[in-house]
């Protein structure tokens, strides 16, 4: 006798062992274009220096031994990577790991829930329609790594809100006994992300203003998934005030402050729907809610509609997201589940299946073009605000996303939309906002290259151990390093975090300034804003230093050896300063002299 079910997926039948070969083929799809992005942040190693320190148990703190300030947003993700750590897992091994186990439960999600839906005879090729276009999504790939929290967040959200749905369903039909799991998985979204609250009430809202009148019969499983997520999140919100003194991560105070930016934010969601062809979802979504209505599961839309636009204007308001579409991410599984019932709803026929299919492969054309394009053609080294702050100082900045450079996009009629995607583009990043994947890849390379050469001259005594330093990025260098450091932006540093906005740049907008530097005991604030060490054949270490003289404030450089320089100036004094590094010889950007003796000894470097 079979063990297998008539209409399951993985019966004998060839429909359905071609669909259980077509899902295993999207989902290698997907880990090979996720493989292609594969990253880390350097962002990311603030969570891992958190984790690691709770693990060797200096607690949740930045700088041992010093002030406690929330200085991430992931409190669930920090908890895992540090019972890695504890484990002999370090967060940068186990981050991607974490990350990828996410991104198959989170596809396995998706599938369960199309199969569950679709009715189950006759199955429809159309179920692999999600998979298909989360397989072939930039954004989908790029945040299966990156070593944040982020797949992490979309899989509890996402689980959350198809949960919420079988679970009302099960309610429709009148069993009572239903586990409020929706409830928790949005409890841990919210310990994942500050954010996740916001999803989790307002489908919480929706789902009651939906349900009002059957709320009687549903009073006890609404007060035990009630119960369940305020107990959670009530938990949190109570740790945090009574570990940090602040109900809010520090991090709220660096990048938001109560302040708004809505010109930038929709500039950037603007750019996202123009890059991956948004207004090709349009006509299907508008059919997947004809769909639910005709089979009156409207909630379905409902509960999508209550995590996209809600979510959307909070990110418009504070000005879109230093990363590349990350808060957005999240939105995609759902919004293809919604496409899926979208082309059932109109693939109702022969000829209608042929057209729906043309029009998916449109889709799929739309939501490749553009990333692959801005792939391909980035530049292949680091250079800050690419493209945006870039133009001018590059050729490739220059030509970025032109759309004669496209196939496809350069056609009359889609030139235009290049045209305004570009320009959008080229405007986010002159503020650091939508920061594309591979700058944050290309600058990570820099930011452990220079942590390597400190962790050289700590280990050598030329820097000791304790030393204080001050720079804007406090990712791979104070994790690699261990030295103690300022967040010169204030993401790790209360007291720059409720400072005002200096500037309008994403996530560098607050700024240390050299009393609070000297107030704290800094020894090094970096003339750069990430590097203390340059290379002597380095052509922007001869023009920092030509820079400082005479016009600038004092700065002193010092040849540490394997053809590097230290540039810093000294906020506790140059005597002071010479007594912490008694192996140095440092020497002012004020002495022409000794500025020539740097160049002379490049000049003959060279001509060796």
């Amino acid at each position: 006798m079979s063990t297998t079910t008539r209409s399951g997926l993985f019966s004998r039948k060839p429909l359905d062992i071609a669909l259980a070969a077509g899902f295993l083929a999207t989902l290698v799809a997907l880990l090979a274009h996720a493989w292609i992005y594969r990253f880390l942040t350097d962002d990311a190693y603030i969570s891992f220096r958190y984790a690691r320190n709770l693990a060797h148990g200096h607690g949740l703190v930045f700088n041992p031994g010093f002030e406690r300030v929330e200085g991430y947003t992931n409190f669930l993700w920090v908890l895992m990577l540090a019972a890695c750590n504890v484990v002999g897992l370090l967060p940068e091994t186990a981050a991607p790991i974490l990350s990828g186990f996410a991104t198959v439960a989170l596809w396995g999600v998706v599938v369960w829930f199309v199969l569950r839906s679709q009715p189950r005879e006759p199955r429809s090729f159309l179920v692999l329609v999600p998979t298909i276009l989360l397989a072939a999504t930039r954004s989908f790939a790029v945040w299966s790594s990156g070593g944040l929290e982020t797949r992490l967040f979309e899989l509890l959200v996402v689980s959350g809100a198809l949960r919420l749905l079988v679970e009302d369903e099960t309610l429709e039909r009148g069993e009572p006994a239903v586990r409020p799991v929706a409830a928790l998985l949005f409890a841990l979204a919210s310990w994942t992300r500050p954010d996740g609250l916001l999803i989790a009430a307002c489908v919480g809202v929706a789902l009651v203003a939906w349900r009002w009148n059957r709320l009687p019969q549903r009073a006890g499983w609404l007060a035990h998934s009630l119960g369940v997520f305020l107990g959670l999140v009530g938990a949190h919100l109570l740790f945090r005030r009574a570990y940090y003194g602040e109900w809010v991560p520090n991090t709220y105070f660096a990048k938001v402050g109560g302040s708004s930016w809505w010109a930038s934010g929709l500039e950037y969601l603007a750019a996202f729907a123009l890059e991956y062809a948004v207004y090709l979802w349009i006509p299907l979504l508008v059919a997947a809610v004809a769909y639910h209505r005709r089979r009156g599961t409207l909630l379905t839309p409902i509960v999508v509609a209550a995590v996209v636009a809600p979510h959307a204007v909070y990110v418009a308001s504070i000005g879109g997201d230093h990363f590349e579409y990350r808060p957005l991410d999240v939105y995609l599984p759902l919004l293809f589940i919604l496409v899926f019932f979208g082309a059932v709803h109109l693939a109702r026929g022969p000829w209608a299946k042929r057209w729906v299919g043309l029009y998916l492969a449109f889709v799929v054309v739309g939501i490749v073009e553009l990333p692959y394009r801005s792939h391909v053609q980035f530049l292949g080294v680091y250079a800050p605000g690419f493209p945006g702050i870039a133009l001018g100082k590059h050729v490739e900045a220059d030509r970025f996303l032109a759309p004669e450079r496209s196939p496809i996009y350069g056609l009359p009629g889609l030139r235009a939309l290049a045209e305004a995607h570009r320009r959008l583009v080229v405007r986010t990043t002159t503020r650091f906002v939508a920061i594309r994947q591979e700058e944050h890849a290309l600058f990570l390379e820099t930011a452990i290259a220079e942590a390597r050469d400190l962790r050289r001259l700590i280990d050598g005594g030329v820097i000791p151990q304790d030393t204080h330093i001050a720079v804007d990025c406090v990712g791979a260098i104070p994790y690699y390093t261990g030295l103690r450091v300022l967040d010169r932006l204030g993401l790790t540093d209360a007291h720059v975090a409720h400072g005002p906005f200096v500037r309008e740049m994403m996530a560098h907008g607050k700024q240390a300034t050299p009393e609070y530097a000297k107030q704290m005991g800094v020894d090094l604030w970096a003339e750069n804003p990430v590097h203390l060490l340059w290379r002597r054949d380095d052509p922007r270490f001869l023009r920092r230093l030509y820079a400082s003289y005479p016009r600038q404030e004092e700065r002193f450089f010092a040849d540490v050896g394997n053809g590097q320089y230290l540039l810093a100036w000294f906020p506790q004094g140059p005597e002071r300063a010479r007594s912490r590094f008694p192996t140095l010889t440092f020497e002012s950007t004020h002495d022409a002299a000794a500025i020539q003796r740097v160049a002379d000894a490049v000049g003959e470097a060279r001509d060796r």
